[in-house]
């Protein structure tokens, strides 16, 4: 008890407010009109989340980027290997191939496969890509395919190359492999034993199939021989030649 003096000297008790009398709150159980109201309520935002999600669908479907089966998946590889922030991969458009624009369908169509129509292409964002100067790459086991968004958006001479074909080749070929393990260990290993360097990148059996797709459709498209070399030494070594000019021989004849 907190005290003070009085004027006499004699202890004098502070005055106390009286406490206050506790209010009971009402513990009643709700009425079965008040659950069937809660319970339409609770109905009635699932079903409009429903439509709000279909119409979401609806306009990704008309963009050409429906979320992949298993997107989850997906997101997660580009994060992990793009090292992106949170938040980052909802920058990633994600597409089918078979949505793919128009004159990109001719790469898909070439390689005769329904099978690739499922096969995702991210298109990333320039300041988020990491593969310095090649504008795309596959990663076969997840069918999925990268390709750096300004090269993807090129309205001059749109993949000139064809490196969406080369990719769809690989995804082609891993489905082709009698397992992971397999495709792995044939890009691990010689195509051409006596042109053999330091490493098997690019010769090695996954890639002399991926290459002569390519080239064949390059030749179908009324690309020359030249034509074809000049652009592969923008983003290959000298060293890699022989393994090119060996695949080029059998598409254009020595």
């Amino acid at each position: 008890m907190v005290q003070n003096m009085s004027v006499e000297g004699k202890p004098k008790q502070i005055d106390q407010q009286p406490e206050l009398p506790k209010v009971e709150t009402s513990t009643k159980p709700p009425t079965d009109s008040e659950k069937l109201a809660s319970h339409n309520l609770e109905r009635e935002q699932t079903k409009a989340k429903k439509q709000d999600d279909a119409k979401i669908s609806e306009i990704r479907a008309s963009l050409g980027l429906e979320q992949a089966e298993g997107g989850k998946t997906t997101n997660q590889h580009l994060q992990e290997y793009l090292g992106l922030q949170e938040g980052a991969v909802e920058r990633v458009a994600l597409l089918k191939a078979k949505n793919l624009p128009d004159h990109y369908q001719t790469q898909r169509k070439a390689l005769r496969d329904e099978r690739l129509d499922k096969v995702i292409i991210a298109v990333i964002p320039d300041d988020l890509w990491v593969k310095g100067s090649q504008p795309s790459e596959s990663s076969a086991e997840n069918q999925l395919i990268l390709i750096k968004q300004s090269y993807f958006e090129a309205q001059e001479n749109p993949d000139e190359i064809a490196w969406l074909c080369h990719e769809l080749a690989h995804c082609q070929n891993f489905l082709d492999a009698e397992s992971p393990e397999a495709y792995q260990g044939n890009m691990q290993k010689f195509a051409f034993e006596d042109l053999k360097t330091e490493y098997t990148y690019p010769n090695n059996p996954v890639e002399q199939f991926t290459f002569t797709k390519q080239f064949q459709y390059l030749k179908e498209h009324g690309k020359s021989r030249e034509d074809v070399l000049t652009m592969l030494s923008k983003y290959y070594h000298e060293e890699d030649f022989p393994f090119f000019n060996r695949l080029l021989d059998g598409v254009y004849g020595k």
